[in-house]
């Protein structure tokens, strides 16, 4: 298993895809993913896809900022997204409440 995160995110959702396009309906969300350890890299949600892309976007619907080990144990599923926000393990910009439509894409993938 890769211990990048985009990677091992990417991977994740290219495997699961038949099963998130119905999660991934409607307009298109970008999470924007920053903090220490890894390059910076955003998650396109809608139209029926999710897409990884390495840097920045200029207008994310929300942006996640984790750190590297915290992020892969998030997307692994070692780590609840909802008390890491509200332990100020996981820090988010922008609409939260669309950020969660990120944590069930990550747990459906996980679980394909």
């Amino acid at each position: 298993m890769s211990e990048d995160p985009f990677e091992l995110l990417k991977s994740m959702t290219e495997k699961a895809l038949p099963k998130l396009a119905s999660k991934a309906s409607g307009p298109v969300k970008v999470f924007q993913f920053t903090g220490e350890g890894y390059e910076p890299f955003y998650v396109e949600v809608g139209g029926g896809t999710v897409k990884l892309n390495k840097g920045t976007h200029k207008s994310p619907t929300a942006t996640i900022q984790v750190n590297k080990d915290n992020l892969l144990k998030l997307i692994k599923g070692q780590l609840d997204a909802m008390q890491a926000y509200f332990s100020g393990v996981i820090k988010v910009t922008g609409n939260i409440m669309d950020a969660a439509t990120l944590i069930d894409i990550m747990n459906t993938a996980r679980s394909a």
